[in-house]
């Protein structure tokens, strides 16, 4: 009896990657996916929400000056999260299924390798790496309290983000976001016990948020364990196939590299802002969780698509592709602009809800209210992201993956804070989303003319035919 359950568990996620109606295999796929980023995102802002009611600015800095190496822990996870993620949907679309539980594995056991170097790694420099995202006397012993647990958690952060992704690949959008939901809503549990019933300030924040992500962990183990998944990540499927480490890399290293380059942005953010002061720190902090309701919630969107526009590649359905491609973005842009609309409208609200702090609250609003300007770009930007990675595309998926961060961001940072000071400072992002999409536009429609996908009159003419 369980193993029909199971059958037909594995038989539904083929068919919604297969033949189910565009429309409703991305609310299908995407939906619990986006419900999981939107319980991420408050699982994140947890901790920042509680720490603020200590009302000491340096707390709230120093947590925000520790979300940059909490972004490198999950890059190295991402690797394999993105990287194995794209070969599996595309083997599976291709009918390769034994080929597909090879990535699975070697994806599996090689994230674990990886995340536990950087643990160590991480615990060995914990010191230098604060003071390089910008901590200053007043906040770097709040930041070693707080970073030396998360960094002992950090091969489960890693692998929590691994393991969802291998589980999006195969369409068990469902089962990634039950993981991600009982980690997170674990934590935000827990944040308050630790953080003001025990006392333990900054360090309890870090507890919590390393208990919670050892259970989403141990969920994705089990659902592995119970051979719930069309693939397999059993040892015995693991294998130095340079192959397969390629197509990995070459897919996974390039977005593994964009979120190390927004970790690198937000540090030198921190650095420019900590010039100002330690106020402006807490306050683009808090801005910067505010505003990752929308930025998550969109990538929660394409990663959602991700296996239905991998798999259509594999099996060469072109027309597929390109309609999940176009009404993911429509999606996208509605529901960013939504969110830009209420975050101007109630962007003092949104503070005060972190922080009663009169300047913050000031310098809180005063980069809000600049950082929504280019906020329906978004979700142009990150599917047009995700669908280069989910088709292999391994120079556009790169470019894009660079260009937010390390070509636009970190010289906009620099030229504009020199050139304006804070008005600069707070201009820079937008400025190089509206550089980006543009990119991302521009590369898109470069590799639909190079790959001669058919028009959709030309599509309507061959079915008819």
């Amino acid at each position: 009896m369980k193993e029909a359950k199971t059958m037909t568990a594995k038989e539904d996620r083929t068919m919604i990657l297969e033949s189910m109606p565009v429309k409703k295999a991305i609310w299908a796929l995407a939906l619990p996916t986006m419900v999981a980023m939107l319980i991420q995102v408050i699982y994140n802002m947890t901790d920042t929400f509680f720490i603020g009611k200590l009302n000491d600015p340096n707390m709230v800095a120093a947590i925000s000056i520790s979300m940059p190496i909490f972004m490198i822990i999950q890059a190295f996870g991402n690797i394999f999260a993105i990287g194995g993620a794209s070969l599996i949907s595309r083997l599976l679309g291709k009918g390769e299924k034994e080929n597909a539980s090879q990535a699975g594995a070697i994806s599996f056991w090689s994230a674990l390798a990886v995340c536990t170097m950087v643990s160590i790694i991480g615990l060995l420099f914990i010191e230098p790496i604060l003071m390089f995202c910008g901590a200053s006397e007043n906040t770097i012993g709040y930041g070693k309290s707080y970073l030396m647990i998360m960094m002992l958690g950090s091969p489960f952060i890693g692998m929590q983000m691994a393991m969802g992704g291998l589980l999006r690949s195969e369409g068990a959008t469902k089962e990634s976001m039950i993981g991600m939901m009982a980690g997170s809503m674990l934590n935000i549990l827990l944040d308050p016990i630790f953080i003001l019933v025990l006392n333990m300030g900054v360090a309890g924040a870090a507890v919590a948020t390393t208990i919670g992500n050892i259970v989403g962990f141990t969920y994705y183990i089990i659902f592995y364990l119970k051979k719930k998944g069309i693939i397999s990540i059993s040892y015995k499927h693991f294998t130095f196939d340079r192959h397969i480490f390629a197509e990995i890399f070459k897919i996974g290293i390039p977005a593994s590299i964009g979120m190390i380059l927004m970790s690198i942005g937000m540090a030198v953010a921190n650095i420019f802002a900590a010039g100002f002061s330690d106020d402006v720190v807490a306050a683009n902090g808090v801005v910067m969780r505010i505003a990752s309701t929308a930025v998550m919630l969109c990538i929660g969107l394409a990663q959602g698509c991700q296996p239905l526009m991998g798999y259509s590649y594999g099996a060469k359905k072109y027309d597929r592709l390109l309609e999940t491609i176009k009404r993911a973005i429509i999606v996208g842009t509605i529901m960013c602009t939504g969110f830009a609309g209420i975050f101007v409208a109630f962007s003092e609200t949104w503070i005060k809800i972190f922080i009663n702090d009169a300047v913050v609250i000031e310098l809180g609003v005063k980069i809000l209210r600049v950082l929504v300007v280019s906020m329906p770009l978004l979700g142009v930007q990150m599917v047009l992201m995700i669908m280069f990675q989910s088709l292999g595309r391994t120079v556009e998926s790169l470019i894009i993956s660079l260009g937010r961060q390390g070509l636009f961001y970190i010289p906009a940072l620099v030229i504009f804070s020199s050139l304006w000071g804070f008005n600069g400072f707070i201009f820079a992002l937008p400025a190089a989303d509206f550089a980006t999409t543009f990119l991302s536009l521009t590369l898109f429609f470069m590799m639909r003319k190079k790959m001669q996908i058919p028009s959709k009159e030309m599509m309507r003419e061959a079915k008819s035919a």
